[in-house]
């Protein structure tokens, strides 16, 4: 699979909207189902493999052993381009139930919490409908630099309004800057917010008033 390139220090003007034809035309639509199937064996084969967890008591290293073997499945079912999500399973998903030592026994009164986290990004990552998306950037006052950072990858970066195309899911570090605006900094994370298109509203310097956050949301 070729490396996916986000080269992307370009600064581009006004840009159209995907369209739903151009959307179900994606040429990765393949690779996102195959990886959404993979994840979906790793969440039931994380099931079963946990079941007995809920019965009987076990040394915390066997269920240390279960959590560690799924985040990996996870990271192979994902392609090595998709830095920003493989970051996210890597800082999201649990590989050992916190504090207690590899021989001691336990049941779900202390497992249980760990198991429930783990299961919880396993749902979040099977909701997924696409695992990246066409992100457009849009501000008001017009004419923004935009830069979106992931905790692992490649700078984004665009001028409003434009779309990043192709952007992997996970979370994303931005900073939206105007002349005459306060600069804008935040994060989104773009596998458990819905949404796809970064809207961003300027407060002027000389105004007491802070910054604001951007919002995610859904647009057509």
């Amino acid at each position: 699979m070729a490396p996916y390139r986000a080269s992307l220090f370009v600064l581009l003007s006004l840009g159209p909207h995907i369209s739903s034809a151009q959307v179900s035309a994606d040429p990765h639509a393949d690779v996102d189902a195959h990886i959404s199937a993979e994840i979906a064996d790793t969440a039931a084969d994380f099931e079963t493999r946990t079941q007995r967890f809920h019965k009987w008591s076990y040394p915390a290293g066997q269920i240390n052993s279960v959590l560690a073997g799924t985040r990996q499945q996870l990271l192979d079912d994902l392609p090595r381009e998709a830095a920003p999500l493989r970051a996210y399973v890597l800082q999201n998903f649990p590989v050992a139930v916190p504090g207690v030592p590899a021989n001691r026994k336990i049941d779900m009164k202390i497992c249980g919490p760990t198991l429930a986290s783990a299961n919880d990004l396993l749902n979040a990552l099977k909701s997924v409908n696409a695992y990246r998306l066409d992100l457009t950037v849009d501000s008001s006052p017009a004419g923004a630099l935009f830069e979106l950072k992931p905790v692992a990858g490649d700078k984004l970066a665009r001028a409003s309004r434009a779309t990043l195309t192709n952007v992997w899911r996970g979370v994303y570090n931005y900073t939206v800057a105007r002349e005459g605006e306060k600069t804008i900094t935040g994060t989104i994370d773009l596998v458990r917010e819905k949404g796809n298109t970064l809207r961003c509203n300027f407060v002027h310097q000389s105004s007491p008033g802070p910054a604001l956050p951007c919002d995610l949301v859904a647009e057509r």
